[in-house]
């Protein structure tokens, strides 16, 4: 009976998030992959992980490429847009990776 309710629960909830396409509801699911992204999440799927990673990984490019561009042309401009683009592509492409910590198992003698 408690599966039942678990399960109804979680099927009540999937329905709902679904439903949120239009503009005040759509928030609801924005914050969940906001979180995601911004503090990565140990339990993410594998899908979820390697999205994140390329995430990062445009963002880094980005940078890169402004990087480049500032130091080829000596425009300050150019390379104070790359390094906030670098940052976020290294925090976001970092968050791919966060896992749960291994727990060691103590042997009792």
């Amino acid at each position: 009976m408690k599966r039942l309710d678990a399960q109804d629960h979680l099927i009540e909830d999937v329905r709902a998030r679904q439903e949120n396409v239009l503009w005040p509801q759509a928030m609801v699911n924005s914050t969940g992959v906001d979180a995601l992204l911004w503090k990565g999440s140990p339990n993410a799927s594998k899908v979820q992980r390697i999205g994140i990673g390329i995430w990062g990984l445009c963002f880094l490019c980005v940078g890169a490429v402004c990087e480049l561009g500032a130091y080829e042309k000596h425009d300050i401009f150019l390379a104070l847009f790359g390094l906030p683009c670098l940052a976020l592509g290294t925090r976001i492409f970092l968050n791919a990776f966060k896992r749960n910590p291994k727990r060691v198992n103590a042997k009792k003698h």
